[in-house]
C-alpha cells in the first residue's frame, strides 16, 4: 500500500490502445460534448451510466458556458493534458464555479489513453471544473483516486497535437516545465446531438444518494477506528494472527518491531537495501478480512523504492529475497497510524499483506 500521493499525479505510465470502446451514436444517458480548441476539435463522449454525478456536472459547465475561452494549462507529453479552470491570462476562473463533487473513481472505467477523468486537490471529492485527458494508459489513477467519466471519440490527433506543443521554460506552481508557451484555447463547449436530461439527473441523484450512504459508513468506520484503545488494537492483532494461522496453518513469527510473518514461498535471489527499487505483486486486507488494495487484481505489479511503502510493509519486503512469498500483519503504528488512509483504510487498522518479492534494483 502506498502512501497518500501528495500533489493531482504521480506515476505515468505509457500505452496507446483505448480500453473503453466507442459506442455508435451517444445519447441517452452517454452525452457528447463537442471541444473547439486554437489546434483543431475534440469530441467526447460521456458514461452517465457510470458516473452521472461527474457527467451532470460537467454537462452544466457545458450548457452554461463556463469552458468558453479557458485553456489547457497543463501538459506532461507521457502523461495527460489538463484544462477547464484557468483563464487565459493564467488565472483561475471562479465566475460559475460550482461546488465539488463527490469522486466516483472505482466505477470500472480506467484511466487509459483517450478518457477524460476529473482533476482534483488532495481531498478525494474535492473536484469542480477541472478535467484531464490520458495520453497515455495511466493506471497508477485508478483504484479510488481519479474519477474517469467518458473518452475521446473524435479527434485524438488534436489531443496529440496539444500534448506535443511547446512548453514554456518557467516552471509551475508544482514546479514543473509544463505550462504551453502559447495558450491552447477552448473556444467553446458544445452538447453535440440529444441526451436524456431527465434520466441523467434521476441516474445522479440516485448516486449521490448511495454515495452518502457509503460515505455515511466511511465515518462510522473512521469513528470507530479513532476511538480505538491500545487494548482493541492488541484484539485486532490477535485477531489477524489467527486468520493469518488459519489460512496457512502455519505458526506466525514476528520482528523486534512487530510486524508479523509467514513465509508461504521461499526466494533465492538478492534481498533488498533500503535505498532498493523493488517490483512486488501484493494484495492487502484489514483484519477482519476486507480487501482494500490488490495489484494482482489490477493486473500490474507495482515498482516502486522501497521507501515509498508503509514502514511495516517495506521491513517486511526488506527481509525478503527476489522469488519469495510471505504474509505479512502490519500493526497500525508501522501502517497508517491514527490518521488511516480514508476512505480505504480506517484509523488504527491492522493490515494484512500477502505479498512476493519479484526484482530488486
Amino acid at each position: 500500500m502506498l502512501r497518500l500521493i501528495p500533489c493531482i499525479v504521480l506515476l505515468a505510465r505509457s500505452g496507446s490502445a483505448f480500453a473503453q470502446e466507442p459506442s455508435a451514436a451517444g445519447g441517452g444517458l452517454h452525452p457528447r460534448i463537442k471541444f473547439e480548441t486554437s489546434l483543431g476539435d475534440i469530441v467526447l463522449e460521456l458514461d452517465g451510466e457510470k458516473a452521472p454525478i461527474t457527467v451532470q456536472n460537467f454537462v452544466q459547465y457545458v450548457e452554461s458556458g463556463f469552458y468558453n475561452g479557458t485553456i489547457f494549462h497543463r501538459i506532461i507529453p507521457t502523461f495527460m493534458i489538463q484544462g477547464g479552470g484557468m483563464t487565459q491570462d493564467g488565472k483561475d476562473k471562479k465566475e460559475g464555479l460550482r461546488p465539488p463533487i463527490k469522486n466516483e473513481s472505482g466505477n470500472g472505467l480506467k484511466n487509459v489513453r483517450g478518457s477524460i477523468s476529473m482533476a482534483r486537490t488532495q481531498a478525494l471529492d474535492s473536484a469542480t471544473s477541472q478535467f484531464f485527458i490520458n495520453v497515455a494508459d495511466n493506471a497508477s489513477l485508478d483504484s479510488g483516486r481519479y474519477a474517469v467519466f467518458g473518452k475521446v471519440v473524435d479527434g485524438i490527433e488534436t489531443v496529440d497535437k496539444i500534448k506535443n506543443a511547446e512548453v514554456s521554460p518557467t516552471p509551475n506552481a508544482m514546479g514543473e516545465k509544463a505550462t504551453p508557451a502559447t495558450p491552447i484555447v477552448i473556444k467553446s463547449a458544445t452538447i453535440v446531438g440529444q441526451y436524456d436530461k431527465r434520466a441523467l439527473a434521476a441516474k445522479a441523484g440516485e448516486s449521490d444518494a448511495a454515495a452518502r450512504d457509503a460515505q455515511a459508513k466511511v465515518e462510522a468506520a473512521r469513528r470507530a477506528g479513532a476511538a480505538k484503545t491500545p487494548a482493541d488494537i492488541e484484539k485486532d492483532i490477535e485477531a489477524a494472527v489467527a486468520r493469518v494461522e488459519g489460512e496457512t496453518k502455519q505458526k506466525v513469527s514476528s520482528t523486534d518491531s512487530g510486524v508479523r510473518y509467514v513465509v508461504l514461498k521461499e526466494g533465492g535471489g538478492a534481498s533488498p537495501q533500503p535505498a532498493s527499487t523493488v517490483t512486488v505483486h501484493y494484495a492487502g486486507w484489514l483484519h477482519d478480512g476486507t480487501k482494500f488494495d490488490s495489484s494482482v487484481d489490477k493486473g500490474k505489479p507495482y515498482t516502486l523504492p522501497l521507501s515509498n511503502f508503509v514502514p511495516g510493509f517495506s521491513q517486511g519486503v526488506g527481509m525478503m529475497k527476489v522469488g519469495e512469498k510471505r504474509k505479512l500483519i502490519v500493526p497500525p503504528q508501522l501502517a497508517y497510524g491514527v490518521q488511516g488512509y480514508a476512505p480505504l483504510v480506517p484509523p488504527n487498522a491492522t493490515l494484512i499483506f500477502e505479498v512476493e518479492l519479484l526484482e530488486v534494483k
